[in-house]
């Protein structure tokens, strides 16, 4: 029988793209790092298997779990669970059916391990932003705050902790950008993860805003037409070598004013005014002061924690399955206690719950 092969999802490929740029790697620095654990452990593989890993085609399993641990990733999170192919085979494997161990394969995360029920798993992604509008969930509230302030004339500023689903609630208001603001803006996301420096973000900045790439008064002068909702994700970034307050100037000359070219959503950690505690020229104005409002973002209460575990124990989206799985109301109580209603931990926690069920 061919050999089983795996493909990333769009969501696992950018992951992956981060953890290249964060390491400092070339795809070429990546391919010669992998480790591919087998009857012979062996170190490298070829460019070709990494560009087909990038370009979501389908590659041996130990090659693709080689190359995410390689990356400090979780396989799991990085493939497509509906992606999996035979060899040169194009048919998906369906829910229910289990793929087989292969003998060559003595990695520790063998392809027992991808049994297709983990796939039915409803408590997924388990790390990274949810990009997916199914799996988006609890934050209804904060979503109307952010836009009536977008709608009364002023940015916002979403503030948390890690892993408490900032990078989440920025993709929700991308998708729901063109529906709900009262004057049109074409909504931009950029996560700064991906930009090395200013000159980056510039760049980054007026291709997304399909303009040639200018800073100062020529990019004011090439925006003044354009109405753009600019989502910026780990926005400290930009308090980082490799910026300077031009940058944050700029950006907050742009979003100044009831018809600002810019309009601005920004996530971070912590408050603006204490991440950004002035400009570089102390007799300058914080760059976002009295430019976005803020809105906290915390842990879900144990009402909402209730309603996510039922709404991905019945979702429509799952493959039907003899015997329904249900946590008890003790695992319930258990699971929201030990999450500490951490959306992220939750899920985790969850994943694990069900799996135990299935497995």
């Amino acid at each position: 029988m061919p050999q089983p092969k795996l493909t990333a999802s769009e969501a696992g490929i950018e992951k992956a793209k981060i953890a290249l740029i964060d390491k400092g790697w070339s795809r070429e620095d990546l391919a010669s790092c992998v480790v591919v654990e087998g009857k012979k452990q062996t170190t490298g593989i070829s460019i070709q298997t990494v560009n087909s890993f990038f370009n979501c085609r389908g590659i041996k399993p130990q090659y693709f779990v080689a190359i995410c641990k390689a990356l400090g990733l979780n396989w799991q999170d990085i493939t497509n669970p509906n992606a999996t192919t035979r060899g040169p085979e194009t048919g998906f494997f369906h829910e229910n059916t289990s793929l087989q161990p292969v003998d060559s394969v003595k990695n520790p995360v063998s392809l027992v391990e991808l049994d297709n029920s983990n796939h039915n798993n409803p408590f997924i992604p388990q790390h990274g932003k949810i990009d997916d509008r199914r799996f988006f969930f609890g934050r209804e509230r904060e979503m109307r705050r952010v836009f009536e302030t977008l709608n009364s004339g002023s940015s916002v500023a979403i503030i948390g902790e890690r892993a408490i689903g900032k990078s989440s609630l920025l993709q929700a208001i991308y998708r729901q950008a063109p529906t709900q603001l009262r004057h049109p803006r074409q909504p931009i996301y950029l996560d700064l993860h991906n930009v090395c420096d200013e000159d980056d973000f510039y760049g980054a900045l007026c291709h997304e805003a399909g303009i040639e790439t200018a800073k100062g008064y020529q990019l004011q002068r090439a925006l003044a037409s354009h109405r753009l909702l600019l989502l910026l994700d780990e926005v400290e970034k930009i308090n980082w070598d490799g910026f300077t307050n031009q940058v944050r100037g700029q950006l907050r000359g742009l979003a100044e004013g009831s018809n600002a070219p810019l309009r601005l959503v920004v996530a971070a950690g912590t408050s603006l005014d204490t991440l950004f505690p002035d400009s570089q020229d102390k007799n300058m104005t914080s760059p976002f002061k009295g430019i976005c409002i803020e809105e906290p973002l915390k842990q879900w209460d144990d009402e909402i924690c209730h309603k996510f575990i039922a709404s991905r124990l019945q979702a429509d989206w799952l493959t039907p399955i003899d015997k329904p799985v249900n946590f008890t109301e003790d695992e319930i109580a258990g699971l929201i206690a030990e999450s500490g209603g951490y959306p992220q931990k939750l899920m985790q926690l969850c994943y694990k719950t069900y799996d135990r069920y299935i497995n």
